[in-house]
């Protein structure tokens, strides 16, 4: 008997879109919020058809206010929800920074543990894409100094969905 397993082999943006399908599935608190996420699929379109899939009230298109959307999604966070945003270059977290310096890395340590933000920012970066200026910044290691940020850069697709 042939017992070998099929696997599927998936770039990395679809290993991305099928962890969030999977997460969204799996989870009425999972919310996506960022710019061009839903009509337009996000950037690379990892995002592409999950507005569709689960409604608008899921996968929220945002106004241009990266400060705002990244504060709003640490009140969601905090209030039981697990939002996952989408930032479209890193290059553009800077209007965030403060937000997530100051509130996403300090509320569990501030509350003594009683809040928890479990909220992801997801950004990509670099990669050769040949993208002008502030579209290819590696400025991850700011937030890898941050106490109580996580920072994840996974380099295939198989971390990139896990």
């Amino acid at each position: 008997m042939n017992t070998a397993i099929q696997t599927k082999t998936l770039t990395l943006v679809q290993a991305i879109t099928d962890g969030l399908d999977t997460m969204l599935g799996e989870s009425k608190e999972v919310i996506l919020l960022g710019e061009d996420i839903g009509k337009n699929g996000g950037v690379f379109r990892a995002t592409d058809g999950l507005q569709e899939k689960y409604g608008e009230d899921r996968v929220i298109d945002t106004p241009l206010s990266e400060a705002g959307f990244v504060g709003a999604a640490i009140g969601m966070a905090v209030n039981g929800f697990r939002p996952v945003v989408e930032i479209q270059f890193l290059g553009f977290i800077y209007p965030a920074y403060e937000q997530i310096m100051t509130h996403a890395s300090r509320l569990r340590m501030r509350t003594l543990g009683h809040f928890t933000v479990p909220m992801v920012i997801r950004a990509p970066y670099g990669a050769g894409v040949r993208a002008p200026e502030i579209h290819c910044d590696s400025t991850e290691s700011l937030f890898t100094h941050m106490p109580g940020m996580k920072v994840v850069c996974p380099s295939n697709a198989y971390d990139a969905k896990g």
